[in-house]
C-alpha cells in the first residue's frame, strides 16, 4: 500500500515530469527514488543534481572574480506512461528558482526501424549540437561559446521528430516569449529544424553529417518615444560558470526583426576517440518606422529637416555574425564511447573509472564593423569613414567583441553518481570596448554529483 501512495506524494512534491522511449539525455539511467507498475505500464523518477565548480581567472586588466560557486542544483522527475513520457527539472542553484525543461512527448509509431514522435512544452530547439547536450553529459565544462551566442535556446513549442539508424530528422515551431509577458507588441514566433545522416553506425563506430536551421521573427520590444523598438541581445560567458559575464561577449542589436541562424555539423566516434564540430552563421534583418522616427525629431536644436536627409544620417542594414568549435576526446580507460540515436548526440562517460582527455577550439565572432569606422573608447561610439564630429551620421557597426579560445581538460568517473572534471583554457579577445584585454587565463574545476 505504501508504494501506491508514494507516487503521488512525491508528484506533487516535486512538481515535475520527463521523456520517453529510453531516457532523455537530462535523466539519470539508475535514479535512486523510482515506482513501476509494469501491469499499467507506468513508470516514475525522481532525482537531483550539483555542480560545484572552482575556478581561477588570470586577465591583463579587467579582473575576473575568482572563487567557488555552486553553478547548478536541480530536482528532476520522470514519469512514463505507456507510449507517453514526462519530464521536468528545475533549478535551485545561485539562490534563485529557474525554470528549465517541462515537456511530454508521445511517440505514435515505433518499431525495431525507426521511431516516430511528437514533443510539446518548454525545451531546447533543435537547433546546435551543443546547446542540446545536457551538461552532465558533456565532456567539457562549458558549452562552446559559438554555440551560447548564436543558438536559440530552450522556447515553448511543439516538435515532431523521426530517427533510425541512418537518419534524425527534428523540427519544430515555437513562441519567442514563454509567458507572453512582454511589454508590448503580439508574441512572436521561431521555426527550428536539425538533421542529420549516418553513413556509418555501428557498435564501433558513428559517422554523422548535418545541418541545423533557424528561423525567428522577431515582434517583441518595448516603445520608446511612441515608437515601438525590437531588439535582440546576443551574448555568451566566457566559457565558464563561476564568473558568468558576458560583457566581453555580448552584441546588443537594435531594430532587429526576422532572424536567420544555420550551420553544418559533423560528429565521429569510434571506442575511445571521438571528434565533433559545427559552424554557425547569424543573419539578422532589421525593420523600423522610419517616418514616425523621423518625425519625432522635428523641432530639435539638432534635428533633420528632411526625411531623406534623416535616413542618410541614420542608416539601417542587416547585421551578420558567425562562429565555429572543434571538440575531440580520447578514453584513456573505461567503458566504450556510446552514440545516443535518439538525440543524435555523444553519450557521456558514465561508468564507475572512466578517464578521458579533451581537447576543444572555438571561434566568435559578434563584431559588425564597417571598414574605415572609428571607435572612440570615451564616447563608446562609433564614426563613418573615421570622422570624429559633434554631429555626425550615425554609424550601423556593432562592437560585439571577437573571441578566439583553447581548453584542454581531463574527466574522471568516480562511479555512476559522482564525476570530476579539470581544465586549462586560454582565451584570446578583440574588443573595442576592452582595449587592454587580450589575453585570458583560467584554470577550473567541477564535482558533478547526479542521482
Amino acid at each position: 500500500m505504501k508504494r501506491y501512495i508514494l507516487f503521488p506524494v512525491m508528484l506533487v512534491a516535486f512538481v515535475m515530469l520527463s521523456n520517453g522511449v529510453k531516457a532523455q539525455v537530462e535523466d539519470v539511467p539508475n535514479p535512486l527514488l523510482q515506482y513501476i507498475n509494469k501491469e499499467n505500464g507506468l513508470r516514475f523518477t525522481a532525482g537531483a543534481r550539483l555542480f560545484a565548480d572552482v575556478a581561477y581567472y588570470h586577465s591583463e586588466y579587467t579582473p575576473m572574480k575568482s572563487g567557488a560557486a555552486i553553478t547548478d542544483a536541480r530536482i528532476r522527475t520522470s514519469l512514463t506512461y505507456k507510449q507517453f513520457y514526462f519530464y521536468a527539472d528545475f533549478d535551485f542553484s545561485k539562490g534563485k528558482f529557474t525554470q528549465k525543461n517541462i515537456f511530454v512527448r508521445y511517440n505514435f509509431c515505433e518499431s525495431p526501424f525507426a521511431i516516430h514522435s511528437l514533443k510539446a512544452g518548454y525545451f531546447n530547439e533543435p537547433s546546435s549540437m551543443s546547446l542540446n547536450a545536457s551538461l552532465y553529459n558533456y565532456h567539457f565544462i562549458a558549452r562552446a561559446a559559438p554555440a551560447m551566442a548564436l543558438s536559440a535556446g530552450r522556447g515553448l513549442g511543439i516538435t515532431y521528430k523521426y530517427y533510425d539508424a541512418s537518419f534524425f530528422a527534428d523540427q519544430g515551431i515555437f513562441a519567442e516569449n514563454k509567458y507572453n509577458d512582454q511589454i508590448s507588441g503580439f508574441q512572436g514566433v521561431s521555426l527550428s529544424g536539425r538533421w542529420l545522416y549516418k553513413p556509418i553506425n555501428d557498435e564501433d563506430i558513428t559517422l554523422h553529417v548535418g545541418a541545423s536551421f533557424h528561423y525567428a521573427r522577431t515582434n517583441t520590444g518595448e516603445v520608446v518615444d511612441n515608437v515601438f523598438r525590437t531588439n535582440m541581445e546576443l551574448e555568451s560567458n566566457m566559457q565558464t560558470y563561476v564568473d558568468a559575464t558576458t560583457k566581453f561577449l555580448s552584441a546588443d542589436v537594435p531594430w532587429a526583426k526576422n532572424t536567420i541562424t544555420f550551420g553544418p555539423e559533423v560528429l565521429f566516434k569510434s571506442d575511445d576517440f571521438f571528434f565533433r564540430g559545427e559552424y554557425i552563421y547569424k543573419r539578422i534583418y532589421k525593420s523600423r518606422n522610419d517616418r514616425e522616427l523621423f518625425e519625432n525629431q522635428l523641432g530639435g536644436v539638432w534635428s533633420w529637416t528632411t526625411q531623406e536627409s534623416w535616413l542618410a544620417g541614420n542608416p539601417i542594414r542587416s547585421s551578420k555574425f558567425q562562429g565555429a568549435y572543434a571538440e575531440m576526446g580520447y578514453l584513456i580507460r573505461g567503458n566504450a564511447y556510446e552514440y545516443d540515436d535518439e538525440y543524435g548526440l555523444l553519450g557521456g562517460c558514465n561508468s564507475k573509472g572512466d578517464l578521458e582527455v579533451v581537447a576543444r577550439y572555438s571561434y566568435t565572432e559578434l563584431n559588425d564593423i564597417n571598414k574605415g569606422d572609428f571607435f572612440l573608447i570615451g564616447k563608446h561610439v562609433f564614426y563613418p569613414d573615421g570622422v570624429v564630429s559633434d554631429y555626425p551620421p550615425v554609424s550601423t557597426s556593432i562592437g560585439g567583441g571577437r573571441l578566439h579560445t583553447a581548453t584542454v581538460g581531463i574527466n574522471y568517473t568516480l562511479n555512476q553518481y559522482v564525476k570530476v572534471m579539470g581544465e586549462y583554457q586560454y582565451s584570446n579577445l578583440k574588443n573595442v570596448y576592452y582595449p587592454l584585454d587580450k589575453n585570458f587565463h583560467q584554470l577550473q574545476m567541477r564535482l558533478m554529483v547526479s542521482f
